[in-house]
C-alpha cells in the first residue's frame, strides 16, 4: 500500500471513531457504563482496594464492554445516603456498611452483636456459609438492591479521648459515638450515653467534646486520623460490621447474562481478598497508633469476660427487635 493509501485508511478510521456514539465500541457492541459510589476515603485500604480490584476484573474480563466511573470519599453520597441512592438508581453500585442501614433492614445489625465472633475469619466463615440467605438478601431485593457479595470489616475497638478504658465500668457516665442501634444498646447497658453517627462525623465530635469516645475499627481510626483527638485505644474486638458489594436491581436485571456471570465471579473473589487485608492490617495499625503517641491497651481475658457479662442482655433485646433474630444468632453460633 502506498503512503497515500495508508494515510487515507488512517483518516477514515479516525473519522469512523469520531462519529461513534459515546457509549459504543469499535466492534459495534454497546459499552456498559456503571457508576460506583462509596463514602470510603482512599485511606480506608481494606475497604477500597477490593472494590478497585473488582472493577478492574470486570472491565478486563468483559473485554472492555463494562466501564466503571468510580467516586470515593463521599463525592456523591455519604455513608447513610448510599442505600437510598442505590435503591433509587441515582448510582448503579455501592459498598454500603450494613449497620448504617438497620432502620431499613433491622437484621443487618447482627454483625454488631458484641462478642458473637472471635475473629474476622470466623465472621467471614459464617457469611460464606449463608448467613445472608436467611432473609437478608430477600429484604434488600425488596428495597431494589441486589447484594453480590458481603465481606467482613475489622472488629470495633474502643477509642477514648482523655481516659483509659480497662473494663465496662469505664463507659459509665460518658458520651459515646456508636455506629448503629445494636452498638448503642451495648453502650447503654454499660452505663454510657450513645449517639449514632457516621465515621465522617467522628473527628469533629471528639475534638469539640460532643462525645468522649467511640467504638470503631482500626481502619476508621487511621483513615479518619482519630489519633489526633484520642489519647487512648483499647483492643477488645467488641463487634463487627460488613461491607456489601451491591447493585441497583433494575440495573442488574437489564445487564446481559454473560456480564452478570462475570460480575458474580469477580464479586465472589472479593471477600477473600478483603479478609486477607483485614488480617494484615491490625499489626500495622496498632504500630501506627503507638507511633502517633496513642496509648494502646490489649484487653486481657478477664476484661473480655467482664465485657461479655455486661452486654449479654443485648441479645435478648435484639431478638425482640428483629423478626427471625434468634435463628440468625443460632446460625452464627453454629457456623463460626
Amino acid at each position: 500500500m502506498t503512503n497515500i493509501g495508508r494515510s487515507l485508511v488512517l483518516s477514515l478510521a479516525v473519522l469512523f471513531l469520531s462519529v461513534l456514539p459515546h457509549n459504543a465500541r469499535a466492534d459495534g457492541q454497546e459499552q456498559i457504563k456503571l457508576t460506583f459510589s462509596t463514602y470510603f476515603p482512599m485511606a480506608y485500604e481494606y475497604g477500597v482496594k477490593p472494590i478497585e480490584r473488582f472493577m478492574e476484573k470486570v472491565e478486563e474480563r468483559s473485554g472492555g464492554r463494562v466501564a466503571f466511573e468510580f467516586f470515593h470519599s463521599a463525592q456523591l453520597f455519604g455513608g447513610k445516603e448510599e442505600f437510598g441512592a442505590l435503591a433509587r438508581g441515582d448510582i448503579d453500585m455501592a459498598a454500603p456498611v450494613d449497620i448504617y442501614h438497620t432502620g431499613k433492614v433491622p437484621a443487618l445489625g447482627i454483625t454488631n452483636l458484641p462478642f458473637l465472633w472471635p475473629s474476622p475469619a470466623s465472621l467471614q466463615k459464617t457469611l460464606d456459609a449463608g448467613l445472608w440467605d436467611l432473609g437478608l438478601r430477600a429484604a434488600l431485593r425488596a428495597q431494589n438492591i441486589v447484594v453480590l457479595n458481603v465481606a467482613v470489616c475489622g472488629p470495633n475497638q474502643i477509642y477514648a479521648s482523655d481516659f483509659p478504658v480497662r473494663g465496662p465500668e469505664d463507659f459509665a457516665g460518658r458520651k459515646w459515638a456508636a455506629s448503629g442501634t445494636t452498638a448503642a444498646k451495648a453502650i447503654e447497658l454499660m452505663g454510657g450515653a450513645p449517639t449514632t453517627m457516621t465515621s465522617a462525623e467522628l473527628y469533629l465530635a471528639l475534638q469539640r467534646g460532643t462525645v468522649d469516645g467511640t467504638t470503631r475499627p482500626l481502619m476508621t481510626g487511621i483513615g479518619r486520623k482519630l489519633y489526633e483527638v484520642n489519647k487512648y485505644l483499647t483492643i477488645v474486638n467488641m463487634n463487627y460490621c460488613t461491607i456489601m458489594l451491591a447493585i441497583n436491581k433494575d440495573r442488574w436485571d437489564a445487564l446481559p447474562d454473560d456480564i452478570r456471570a462475570i460480575m458474580k465471579t469477580a464479586a465472589a473473589e472479593r471477600s477473600g481478598e478483603q479478609l486477607a487485608l483485614v488480617e494484615a492490617y491490625r499489626g500495622r495499625a496498632i504500630a501506627e497508633f503507638k507511633a502517633k503517641g496513642v496509648e494502646v491497651h490489649i484487653a486481657d481475658a478477664a476484661a473480655i469476660v467482664a465485657f461479655k457479662a455486661k452486654m449479654t442482655p443485648v441479645y435478648d433485646w435484639w431478638k425482640g427487635e428483629v423478626d427471625g433474630g434468634e435463628e440468625l444468632i443460632e446460625f452464627a453460633r453454629s457456623h463460626r
